[in-house]
């Protein structure tokens, strides 16, 4: 991935793990808050790390408002295949020129195993 910051939410056992990953990638890595006037203002893209295709209501709420501001959002599903996964997402942020992005994921998907394989494949 070429990226130049990562936007995480706060308190969340999921940012948590990214954070960590992104830290040992040498990723900047910026708090992303939603009580800001404008949410998604300086964030080129969303992407959304699910299992199944399955998104809780926080998360569609948030995809919902990439999609009103015409903002690409990319979704991968863990336990879709890795390689797939990781070459599609390679090629969205550089089709997108995506340089700012937010990734988030329910809490949930840390008990996955699959999480880890994907960020592993990950640079």
């Amino acid at each position: 991935m070429k990226l130049d910051k990562i936007f995480l939410k706060n308190n969340s056992r999921f940012s948590n793990l990214l954070t960590n990953w992104a830290n040992q990638r040498n990723y900047e890595v910026e708090e992303f808050t939603e009580k800001k006037e404008d949410p998604e203002a300086g964030i080129d893209g969303l992407v959304i790390f699910n299992q199944n295709q399955s998104l809780d209501k926080e998360i569609s709420e948030l995809r919902d408002l990439f999609d009103h501001k015409q903002k690409p959002v990319h979704k991968i599903d863990i336990n879709g295949t890795l390689m797939v996964g990781v070459s599609n997402l390679d090629l969205w942020i550089e089709r997108n020129k995506c340089k700012k992005v937010l990734i988030i994921g329910a809490d949930s998907l840390i008990e996955n195993p699959n999480l880890e394989r994907y960020l592993e494949r990950l640079n």
